[in-house]
């Protein structure tokens, strides 16, 4: 009885500290410093212990380009984690971690010059309780489809003649999904979208940058949406228009 008793005052403890009156947010910078020549790219701090219901705000500090993509994570976490690319000081991204266990990231740009980190929620997970994730196919469909894009057909005037229109040369993929949830402050959406043939993604959730002029008043979580995607810089996506279904 009295093991009874301990059992269900411990799991109480844990559901009110994952409450949201509970919940803490935590702030990772993205850092370029090429005062460190041997490290000029990394998060600071690279590792975190956080608790489920926990908040973590990825700070662009400098007007550099950085994102955040988990490469390992928990099993139990059934969508990919990653970032708008960020361009200028200040852009941000959040992320709310509920499920218990070990994440690992890094800045997909700067990945071979070890710009990565860690973030452990509640306890670090054993052996065989975590998943990786590859974006690199993802990166691969974007810098393919712009190689296209810049190389052409010459004529003998020395102009380039008009490209095949492939989806992400022109900047026009049409997706549906639903939404996950707004964020006006950052300008960004999370959605779970239906598989983008074009891309080669399946369905999965994903936070966007949102473009400057779309107005993100008219959708909220739970809506089923219609939305275009544009390719921005490299390994980059942003919505340029979203719509109610």
């Amino acid at each position: 009885m009295k093991n009874t008793l301990l059992a269900t005052a411990s799991a109480v403890v844990l559901t009110l500290l994952a409450s949201p009156a509970f919940a803490k947010e935590y702030t990772i910078k993205e850092v370029s410093n090429y005062d460190k020549p041997n490290k000029p790219y990394y998060f600071e701090p690279s590792t975190l212990t956080i608790q489920p219901g926990d908040t973590v705000k990825f700070v662009n500090a400098q007007d550099e380009m950085h994102d955040m993509m988990v490469i390992s994570q928990p099993k139990g976490v059934d969508e990919m984690i990653m970032s708008p690319m960020h361009e200028k000081q200040g852009d941000t991204f959040s992320y709310t971690f509920t499920v218990p266990g070990t994440y690992q990231y890094h800045c997909h740009p700067h990945e071979k010059l070890g710009m990565k980190g860690t973030i452990i929620v509640g306890k670090p997970s054993k052996p065989g309780e975590t998943k990786k994730m590859d974006h690199h196919k993802m990166g691969k469909i974007h810098d393919d489809a712009m190689a296209t894009e810049a190389k052409g057909a010459t004529k003998g005037n020395g102009h380039s003649a008009p490209l095949a229109a492939t989806p992400a040369a022109q900047g026009g993929i049409e997706a549906t999904g639903s939404v996950k949830s707004v964020n006006a402050g950052e300008h960004t959406v999370t959605l779970v979208h239906d598989p983008i043939a074009a891309l080669g993604w399946p369905k999965m959730t994903m936070a966007f940058g949102v473009a400057e002029g779309v107005d993100l008043s008219s959708v909220k979580a739970g809506d089923a949406v219609t939305f275009t995607l544009k390719a921005k810089g490299e390994d980059n996506y942003v919505i340029t228009g979203i719509k109610k279904k």
